[in-house]
């Protein structure tokens, strides 16, 4: 236990983490009516609030979501029963579409064929199931993005709540004026607890939900925001802080709600609500977010405090953020151009789903179903698709 807190100590060191002449004491013995945050009141709570928000989103889903998507026309995915394979099993581990290059080596083919003693078409059937269990359903995803839909939309207008009386709301520099002994108001506290705890919710279900083509971006920005809450409480930065959360969840519930749209066949108003995201995501992530926020954290802070050691941890944390923001926009003007161009090469590169032999391919800009059981359309190699229909002819 010595040498924990001994740890703790060194990690905390108030000369890192607190601006100008601040202490730890001054934290602990606020004046009276004034609050200073100290980390050890968000990490525990904000802990156990994630847990918590799993038992709401199971709630939420088997009592409202499901029941809606069913009379919105949506059904559980059909699964095929794959025996267990461990030579199919390794091959799969390297390549999810071996059978595309293996149809033009039918060596290899045979090869595993005599490995397993099972015939070349079982061989291929096993992968196309195989594939199938790890592609989610509409209904699931429909779900997921019904969870982040009510959460984010009702964050944001909690934020726009609590934050719209804030000076700092409508002028960042009183996120420095008296920075490292800002009194935190008990409705800031929660907002930004309960944040956390979504993020803490989130990162709970990173295996359950599926994973999206920018799986790991995603794990990166969710890191990230857990840090960034959770730093800057512990220094004393909550309102630059829940600047960033406000910006961040004022565009994420269109996008979710875009996918909803799509999900359950509704062309038009996935168009309607992606085009809102679109127009609300370079408003706030590629001009409020690194103009007002960012410029404001890295410059203007400099005209009211002097440089201390967390400004650099702070400041780095929210320009990774910006350069998944710059990442991201990449992703969705390829998504607009295919939408206006009609270029089919173009491919949705955020797409949240994959494209497989068995499946269906959700593509948000279409919004058409895709072809199954292994058609031209749906392969990754257009000659091996040419090469399974002679085959069968």
């Amino acid at each position: 236990m010595a040498t924990v807190q001994a740890l703790r100590e060194w990690f905390w060191n108030e000369r890192v983490w607190l601006p100008g002449n601040a202490t730890w004491d001054d934290f602990e013995n606020p004046p009276p009516g004034q609050y200073y945050p100290l980390e050890r009141h968000i990490l525990f709570p904000s802990f156990f609030l994630g847990i918590f928000l799993l038992g709401i989103r199971f709630v939420y889903e088997r009592c409202l979501v499901v029941p809606f998507a069913k009379y919105m026309g949506l059904t559980f995915k059909k699964t095929y029963r794959v025996e267990r394979n461990p030579t199919l099993e390794a091959v799969y581990v390297t390549d999810k579409y071996p059978e595309q290059e293996l149809v033009q080596k039918s060596t290899s083919l045979q090869e595993l064929s005599k490995k397993t003693s099972l015939p070349e078409r079982q061989i291929q059937r096993w992968f196309r199931h195989r594939r199938s269990q790890d592609i989610p359903g509409r209904m699931k995803k429909f779900r997921e993005c019904s969870w982040h839909f009510l959460f984010y939309l009702s964050s944001f207008v909690i934020g726009m709540y609590v934050l719209w009386d804030k000076p700092y709301f409508w002028d960042s520099k009183h996120c420095w004026i008296s920075s490292g002994r800002q009194h935190v108001p008990n409705d800031v506290y929660w907002y930004y607890t309960i944040e956390l705890g979504f993020y803490w919710n989130l990162v709970f279900t990173l295996v359950t939900d599926h994973k999206r083509k920018d799986f790991r971006e995603l794990v990166v920005h969710h890191f990230v925001t857990m840090m960034l809450i959770y730093f800057s409480f512990a220094a004393n930065q909550v309102r630059i802080g829940t600047l960033v959360l406000l910006v961040h969840d004022a565009v994420d519930f269109w996008l979710a709600g875009a996918k909803m749209a799509n999900y359950v066949k509704k062309p038009t108003l996935t168009d309607i609500l992606f085009g809102v995201f679109f127009v609300v995501w370079i408003i706030t992530r590629m001009y409020i977010y690194p103009f007002r926020v960012v410029w404001s954290a890295t410059f203007i802070s400099l005209e009211h405090i002097e440089i201390w050691p967390a400004y650099w941890i702070l400041n780095i944390l929210l320009w990774v953020l910006q350069v998944l923001h710059i990442i991201w926009t990449y992703m969705i003007c390829r998504i607009m151009a295919t939408k206006f161009t009609g270029d089919k090469k173009l491919k949705d590169l955020s797409s949240d789903t994959e494209v497989s032999t068995g499946g269906e391919e959700d593509d948000i800009i279409k919004g058409k179903k895709g072809v199954a059981n292994g058609s031209p359309a749906m392969s990754r190699n257009p000659k091996a698709a040419d090469s399974r229909k002679k085959r069968r002819a």
